[in-house]
């Protein structure tokens, strides 16, 4: 009830402000009086111009998502259309003066836009642990570190032939495993998608996993040493059919990733997504079941088999989704 009234409100206030901004139009079946001087045009149905644009009525609207929760904070994106559709990270802060409707202030600096355009759909734009906070920047596509005065500090070496999105840092918080896109030839069949290592002091980089048209949710095991990862070809989409597979990030032979161990959708039919580690286990979700449920690698069945989906809503369709994850501490229960 108050998601409808809410709605209700928020929709007579866009469209009261919408038909302000406008000339008075009256109409007559399919003629059109002017504001200016009254006369009749007419006009095929379906060419009528109306007065109410999408820019008004998305003016007021604000999208949320990137929820994350790092050093006792809560972290969201905004993605405001009146400030040309940029994504700001905020905080939520509902004591500070500054706050917005919303209780957050904004953390990420005043001309950023938080958003990744790897696969083209983003996603998975942000990573932070403790006071540490790292995004991608639009305009430059590149990794940035945010600093404490507000600023951010670029990490990635300058131009736009890489993407980054996806990532985890590693254990002592140096260097971040992610999805690189490499557009050094930008016609669509040539990009490449690999998972790399980024040096955060440096910016230099070490390619994990390459040879498969695409990849997401590289995931690191607690001890540093195991890689998991998601991958696919075209034509599949990630909800079609992809593998999920691991790799060794220090001692790998090689970084192909028809060399490293395949975990599930080996029958090419399957969609797995959203691995994810607790300690040494390997947890995934798969829909071999014909449902999205909850697998552990190395056991065949399902630990909560249910006949519902688990992951989120379309999951697989944007990168940085992760709708399992272990409570932190002794408590270590599943979530999701």
């Amino acid at each position: 009830m108050q998601r409808a009234t809410l709605f209700t409100s928020l929709l007579a206030t866009t469209l009261s402000t919408a038909f302000r901004s406008v000339p008075q139009i009256s109409y007559a079946r399919n003629r059109i009086a002017t504001a200016t001087t009254l006369s009749m045009i007419d006009k095929p149905y379906g060419a009528w111009e109306s007065p109410i644009t999408s820019k008004a009525i998305t003016a007021g609207s604000v999208r949320l998502g990137g929820v994350h929760y790092s050093n006792g904070n809560v972290y969201w994106l905004e993605g405001r259309p009146q400030e040309g559709g940029r994504n700001v990270l905020c905080k939520y802060a509902p004591e500070d003066p500054n706050k917005n409707e919303r209780n957050g202030v904004d953390v990420s600096p005043k001309e950023s836009n938080v958003r990744t355009r790897v696969h083209e759909y983003g996603g998975g734009a942000t990573v932070m642990r403790g006071k540490r906070i790292f995004y991608s920047e639009f305009t430059t596509q590149r990794l940035c570190r945010l600093l404490d005065d507000g600023s951010s500090q670029p990490i990635t070496p300058e131009g736009d032939r890489f993407r980054f999105a996806d990532g985890v840092l590693s254990s002592n918080g140096k260097v971040m495993y992610c999805v690189r896109e490499d557009h050094e030839n930008p016609d669509p069949k040539n990009v490449v998608n690999e998972v790399v290592a980024v040096n955060l002091v440096d910016g230099s980089m070490k390619i994990l996993a390459t040879g498969n048209d695409f990849y997401s949710h590289p995931r690191v095991a607690s001890n540093g040493k195991k890689l998991a990862y998601i991958t696919w070809n075209h034509p599949n989409m990630p909800w079609d059919s992809t593998e999920l597979r691991v790799t060794d990030v220090y001692s790998a032979a090689s970084n192909k990733s028809c060399d490293h161990k395949l975990i599930a959708g080996e029958d090419g039919d399957t969609s797995v997504i959203q691995p994810t580690y607790q300690g040494g286990r390997l947890y995934y979700m798969s829909d071999q079941s014909g449902y999205y449920n909850i697998y552990r690698a190395g056991m065949k069945k399902s630990i909560l088999p249910m006949s519902v989906d688990f992951g989120g809503s379309s999951p697989g369709w944007a990168l940085g989704q992760q709708g399992l994850c272990f409570m932190t501490g002794k408590d270590g229960r599943l979530v999701a």
